[in-house]
């Protein structure tokens, strides 16, 4: 199993038509591109070992408590990101009825207002599970 987890606290916000961008909320606008980067190279890598076959999430429950998703492939799985409260958890399950989310990264910005950088930079991994 691939390994990128992000084990800082995790944003979510609604975006366009209700999309749903998730991702670890870091501090500075440079990590924030680094994580999301390394997100986009995971994912492209993962597609690439599993191929056109179908992928899925899941949430698997860590020994605090919290979640960690992992998206499965046939052959190979990547963890991507921990500590997913059940709050958390519930909003993004919520908000995934299209069957389609955004792997990012975010950052506090100026006056401590929280960026997304698909939405500021367009970087990050969009999926769609069907």
């Amino acid at each position: 199993m691939a390994n990128i987890e992000a084990t800082q606290e995790v944003a979510l916000v609604l975006l366009g038509t209700g999309i749903p961008a998730i991702g670890p909320n870091l501090r500075d606008r440079k990590n924030a591109m680094e994580v999301a980067r390394r997100y986009v190279q995971a994912i492209h890598d993962f597609i690439a070992k599993s191929g056109e076959a179908p992928y899925k999430l899941g949430f698997y429950k860590q020994t605090d408590g919290r979640y960690t998703l992992v998206i499965e492939g046939s052959s190979t799985s990547l963890r991507t990101l921990s500590n997913l409260d059940e709050l958390m958890l519930r909003r993004f399950r919520k908000a995934f009825n299209k069957r389609m989310f955004i792997l990012t990264s975010f950052y506090q910005g100026k006056n401590k207002s929280l960026e997304c950088l698909a939405l500021t930079e367009g970087l990050g991994a969009v999926l769609y599970i069907p």
